[in-house]
């Protein structure tokens, strides 16, 4: 497969000494039921967020607290989702995608059920803030990677990772309509419990239809003796294994450093997009109709997305999805209108999950496979730093200014910064790590 000179081909087929058969091990009825499966598990994580910026300022008044305060809340939930994406990283790859995300839904569930009847804001807080945000990492990005990478050889995960994302996409363009229709007669405390039951159920049929546990790779025979493993391999062992190996890698570093200003912009229409076009004067309705059109710009970014990343054109898609996104968030502060969320929708669309489906691929395709879910927790820890960032920045910047422009401005500085850093350092970091395609 042939690819451009900047971006050596990380991303092809297997080749004689790939290990693809272990992918073909289940029967293709098995695998269509599991990429579903995972399909509905991205959409229920996506309700753990998507609640809240829907229902962020009836939220803040039932709990008597300021919109600032409130940020709390999703604040520590960014904060809490950094310090476990690695985590969960380590645990999806010693025991594999089905008991991590069984563990989370469980989690998700009990979470959902408890925040739903308390009436302490500190405790919800630490429920939804620390609870909710362990179970969202261990049903969302990291461990559907590792699902994805336990399922299919390397050229054909860009597409099915892409796929399974796209529940994410659904939950913009069914949930969030849904919560602002239904916000009008029923409070955010039935959302909650429903959701808990829902994910209780869902655990179930995880545990049924979901890939059982991950072999060590001492166990299917993947492994070479030490004195047989090469000596490279060997020396990277001794610097540190694969915590090393990771934070080694130009590569890594690279695609980590630009993934903040995906947490950045991502944060800002998790927590906060709802209320900022409510506070220019734009009703439930533009809010409604803006986040559906971005659900489905998501869901054809990011299939293209995946097809690209799959033909070794990662490179591109990251350049051009920080790019559009950086200009999709200076159209949204230049001149809010109905038009302009709408436009807004979808540019942030087309690029929401590209940035997410070429970094994932980059480090699922390059990395030693016994460390994949680390590689892309500790990516998801940086991005969440950002998100962390942008969540409380927001809340505070309306409480002084009665505005999210500020937000939305650093926001957009912070895609374009992520747009320099691919384009400038990514090649650079490829060639490194990849000297003979260079």
């Amino acid at each position: 497969m042939a690819t451009n000179e900047t971006e050596p081909d990380t991303q092809a087929r297997p080749g004689p000494d790939s290990p693809p058969a272990a992918k073909r091990t289940h029967t293709k009825t098995f695998i269509l039921v599991a990429v579903a499966l995972g399909f509905v598990i991205a959409l229920m994580s996506s309700a753990i967020k998507n609640t809240v910026s829907v229902f962020y300022v009836s939220m803040a008044h039932d709990f008597s607290v300021s919109r600032g305060t409130f940020a709390i809340a999703p604040s520590v939930f960014m904060l809490a989702y950094a310090i476990a994406s690695p985590v969960m990283g380590f645990v999806a790859d010693r025991l594999g995608a089905r008991r991590s995300l069984a563990g989370g839904l469980v989690l998700g569930g009990a979470m959902f059920l408890v925040g739903g009847v308390i009436s302490s804001f500190a405790l919800f807080s630490v429920v939804y803030g620390v609870g909710l945000a362990i179970a969202y990492t261990a049903i969302s990005y990291v461990p559907l990677g590792v699902l994805v990478d336990e399922l299919f050889p390397p050229h054909r995960r860009g597409l099915t990772y892409a796929i399974l994302m796209n529940g994410t996409a659904v939950g913009f363009i069914a949930l969030v309509p849904l919560w602002i229709y239904v916000e009008k007669s029923t409070s955010w405390r039935t959302v909650f419990i429903a959701l808990g039951v829902l994910m209780v159920a869902l655990m179930l049929l995880a545990l049924v239809f979901l890939p059982g546990e991950k072999k060590a790779p001492e166990e299917d025979g993947k492994t070479a003796p030490a004195g047989e493993q090469p000596a490279a391999e060997q020396a990277e062992k001794a610097k540190g294994g694969m915590v090393g190996a990771a934070l080694r890698s130009p590569v890594f570093w690279t695609i980590s450093l630009a993934f903040v200003g995906c947490g950045v912009t991502m944060s800002f229409v998790d927590v906060h997009l709802v209320a900022s076009l409510d506070s220019h004067g734009l009703g439930g309705g533009t809010a409604s109709t803006t986040m559906a059109i971005l659900g489905a710009a998501e869901i054809v970014g990011s299939l293209v997305a995946g097809y690209l990343c799959d033909r070794g054109h990662g490179l591109k898609v990251l350049a051009g999805c920080y790019l559009i996104r950086a200009l999709s968030l200076v159209v949204m502060v230049v001149a809010p209108s109905v038009l302009t969320a709408w436009v807004f929708g979808l540019l942030f669309g087309i690029s929401y999950m590209g940035t997410v489906v070429a970094g994932s691929m980059y480090l699922l395709n390059a990395l030693d496979p016994r460390a994949k879910g680390l590689a892309l927790g500790l990516m998801w820890c940086l991005h969440q730093v950002g998100a962390f960032a942008a969540s409380e920045a927001g809340g505070l910047s309306f409480d002084a200014l009665h505005s999210y422009d500020p937000l939305v401005i650093g926001a957009a500085a912070s895609a374009g910064l992520s747009f320099l850093i691919v384009v400038l350092a990514l090649p650079k970091a490829l060639r490194k790590a990849h000297p003979g395609h260079a």
